[in-house]
């Protein structure tokens, strides 16, 4: 599919933003520059720091050797370095952080295990599952004030005058999240009705967004896989519905440092590792989300898009560029593991595995398509 020479992208399209948040001396911002692939000078920055991050995928690569095109575009992920948060600092500077992460799709957060007689720890958070409980209780607490807040406007306002029906639905449902809250369970890990969602979403409450919590652990704790407390953080993320992944940012920053390719591919057969962690990093945030890939491919170019699941094709091809969503005809449709199976287009074709999908159908991760649309 030659994109490229027919219609321009289209642009200005909000990609998905991860707010990387933690405590002051974690390793947060290392984790972001691993993530990002740049460079962070100042440690104790005040305000946000948005880079683009590649989501390297070698299914991209596969289809590279295939179609050997011009170019070729990894899917990728917008992340927030945020400031460090200090819980027991100013009031004022915890809810300008809190502002900068308002937004955002969902939260990275950054836990310290590794041990560093040079670096303090956090103050009052000399442990991983200490730092896990304080983001925990700052994050539970700031949606409790906001949805009791909410719920006592509009019991002031039944008092004045009548409500409407959305705003009785509104009252319902935060009565409900309320009684979650309370127990200090993350509003991510309960069931609500896409009504229910959007009654509440100007709230932008942080306990619904998908949490995925990174562990910086030190060489030793990598090599012996093991961290204090670290059955307690895995239960933890297991009761709450959060991803969890453990980084050696000491290591991902030597084997980022190595200027070939070779060089990391031994480095990592040393370390009996499959990909860098800061890879695998990429691919949970990416999972965890709720964001598949699917791909077009040609001489051009062959690209990686991203999609939530449940996407129509239509909807896919709307990623592409908006006319082609607007004018969908049909997508023409192959897998990833076929085409790599027989090796051409025309064989897949003549195994029957080629198909015509109509506007509605939903795409999934790892098919690659071709979209007809009226000129």
């Amino acid at each position: 599919m030659n994109i490229g020479n027919r219609l321009k992208e289209k642009r200005g399209e909000k990609q998905l933003e991860i707010g990387i948040f933690g405590l002051p001396l974690t390793g947060k911002s290392t984790i972001f520059s691993l993530l990002t692939n740049t460079k962070i000078e100042d440690s104790f920055k005040r305000e946000i720091i948005k880079r683009t991050a590649q989501i390297k995928d070698n299914r991209v690569l596969s289809l590279a050797k295939l179609y050997d095109p011009k170019k070729i575009v990894f899917a990728s992920l917008d992340f927030i370095d945020i400031p460090s948060y200090d819980h027991k600092g100013d009031p004022k500077e915890k809810n300008r952080i809190f502002q900068m992460i308002q937004t955002v799709d969902a939260l990275l957060l950054v836990i310290r295990a590794f041990e560093n007689p040079s670096v303090p720890w956090p103050e009052g958070a000399n442990n991983a599952i200490r730092q896990l409980e304080i983001l925990q209780t700052e994050l539970i607490f700031r949606d409790l004030e906001v949805v009791e807040n909410r719920l006592e406007r509009l019991q002031m306002q039944k008092k004045k005058t009548k409500v409407s029906q959305l705003e009785e639905q509104e009252e319902k449902v935060l009565g409900k999240l309320k009684e979650f809250l309370e127990q200090e369970t993350f509003l991510s890990k309960i069931e609500l009705t896409e009504e229910e969602k959007k009654v509440i979403s100007s709230l932008s409450l942080f306990t619904l967004k998908p949490i995925i919590v990174c562990i910086n652990v030190d060489d030793e704790q990598f090599s012996n896989k093991f961290y204090e407390f670290k059955q307690e953080i895995l239960g933890e993320c297991k009761n709450q519905n959060f991803a969890y992944i453990e980084i050696d940012g000491k290591i991902e920053t030597e084997i980022n440092e190595l200027e070939s390719e070779d060089e990391k591919k031994m480095f990592l057969e040393e370390l009996s590792i499959e990909e860098p962690g800061i890879d695998r990093l990429a691919k949970i945030v990416y999972n965890h989300v709720g964001l598949i890939s699917f791909f077009t491919v040609g001489k051009d170019e062959v690209r990686a898009w991203t999609v939530k699941k449940g996407s129509t094709m239509k909807e896919a091809a709307g990623k592409i560029h908006s006319d082609f969503e607007k004018n969908f005809i049909r997508a023409e449709v192959m897998k990833y593991n076929d085409l790599i199976k027989y090796g051409s287009e025309e064989k897949v074709k003549e195994n029957g595995l080629w198909r015509l999908a109509g506007k509605e159908e939903l795409v999934e991760d790892g098919e690659i398509l071709n979209i007809r649309a009226n000129a």
